[in-house]
């Protein structure tokens, strides 16, 4: 029995997908017979049957479905392996910085500023989800990322750029919506909104010594979700002041929470990839931002 190869892996996964070997082989290029005997070549190898053929189409044995997981996690490590080449091919002088969306502002002005220095390797800004961030870091995708609260996993340095208060975002319908300032006891019965995931820096136990303010309210997976669930009054949320001085969202407003916890604001990056670019960045922006 010998070795499974990438190649293998991703013609397999391509007909487990489609059902279909011309399909498939359309998808990816290919001639049918071509892709037939590449799948039965996969076969021999691991010493199994992966694929039930029928005159309608085919579908994954026992065997199939795990290789079919297998081959999905095997193909996205693939592709891990190849943007850290990628970006170790770049000498190690480039530096990408990654943030949520919300701190998309906040982000470019610390890019802003750093290539007003005239670095030779300008530095780059990618934005994704609050959840995705250390993803991008372990894959290669990033090599810095801004972070609030509580510093996960291991193998990660870090430096505090400031502390932020916490605001508390709700619908500008609420009836606390025109006060100044709130306190944690104005929110003693108000729902307040959870997160599915990791996704909630600030809902962070370890910020709220005493417990989460308000009662246990409705769960969301995104921003668009918590947006929408705060403008209905269903809930109020935790947010940190926007940066960028253009307030809350549209039919909401964001006040800030006079006793919450003084958030840590934190560029965090891989341990084992302190690069000379990362540092020089860290450097000036820690400068800049004290």
């Amino acid at each position: 029995m010998g070795d499974v190869e990438i190649r293998q892996v991703h013609y397999f996964i391509a007909v487990a997908e489609e059902g279909n070997f011309t399909r498939a082989a359309q998808r990816l290029s290919m001639t049918q017979p071509a892709l037939s005997r590449a799948i039965l070549a996969l076969e021999r190898t691991v010493g199994t049957t992966l694929l039930l053929r029928t005159p309608k189409g085919v579908t994954p044995t026992a065997a199939g479905h795990a290789m079919l997981e297998e081959g999905r996690s095997l193909l996205a490590q693939a592709g891990n392996v190849t943007s850290r080449v990628r970006r170790a091919a770049e000498q190690r002088n480039s530096v990408t910085v990654t943030g949520p969306g919300c701190d998309a502002a906040l982000l470019d002005g610390m890019i802003r500023a750093y290539n007003e220095t005239g670095p030779r390797h300008p530095a780059r800004m990618t934005v994704g989800t609050i959840d995705d961030q250390l993803d991008r870091l372990r894959s290669g995708q990033a090599d810095i990322a801004l972070l609030r609260a509580a510093l996960p996993g291991h193998g990660l340095d870090s430096v505090v750029l400031r502390h932020e208060s916490v605001s508390v975002l709700m619908g500008a319908r609420h009836r606390l919506a025109d006060r100044e300032t709130l306190t944690i006891a104005d929110l003693a019965d108000e729902p307040l909104l959870g997160w599915l995931g990791p996704g909630a820096q600030l809902n962070d136990p370890g910020l709220w010594p005493d417990g989460l303010p308000g009662t246990p309210g409705p769960q969301v997976s995104d921003g668009l979700q918590m947006l929408a669930v705060v403008r209905l009054g269903q809930a109020v949320a935790l947010a940190a002041p926007p940066a960028d001085g253009t307030g809350a969202p549209e039919g909401t407003v964001g006040i800030l929470l006079e006793d919450g916890p003084a958030v840590p604001l934190r560029l965090v990056w891989p341990r084992e990839r302190t690069t000379p670019a990362v540092r020089r960045f860290v450097r000036h922006t820690v400068a800049a931002v004290g």
